[in-house]
């Protein structure tokens, strides 16, 4: 059965007590740029059966290839009682923003990581 709960932290989350497929889908014009809202979009009673129809969901989407990998939609194979956000600034919760990738590396001016400090 899908249900709609909260996580720990209290944010809006979906769930199911079977295996499930989400649908991350990026929301469109008119909306918040850049957020995905997550929906389930089918149960299973196995992990096998839950995988198959995932991968023939995401067929089912089509290739977006022209569409930048951070704005695509996605499809996940969830577990039982798994809470997935509802909501999502990003894609996954792995994948970085470019602001994150760019942070500057704390190191001394004039010397790199690997190169040792002179002896006196």
């Amino acid at each position: 059965m899908i249900s709609e709960t909260v996580t720990t932290k209290g944010t809006p989350a979906i769930t199911s007590d079977c295996w499930h497929v989400v649908h991350a889908k990026r929301r469109r014009k008119g909306q918040t740029s850049g957020s995905f809202e997550r929906v389930v979009v089918s149960e299973h009673d196995d992990r096998v059966g839950c995988q198959a129809a995932a991968r023939a969901f995401l067929a089912a989407l089509g290739k977006n290839n022209e569409v930048p990998l951070a704005e695509r939609d996605e499809v996940f194979a969830r577990r039982p009682n798994f809470k997935s956000l509802k909501a999502t600034l990003r894609r996954t919760k792995t994948e970085k923003t470019k602001t994150e990738k760019a942070k500057p590396e704390n190191t001394k001016p004039g010397r790199t990581k690997t190169e040792k400090k002179p002896k006196d």
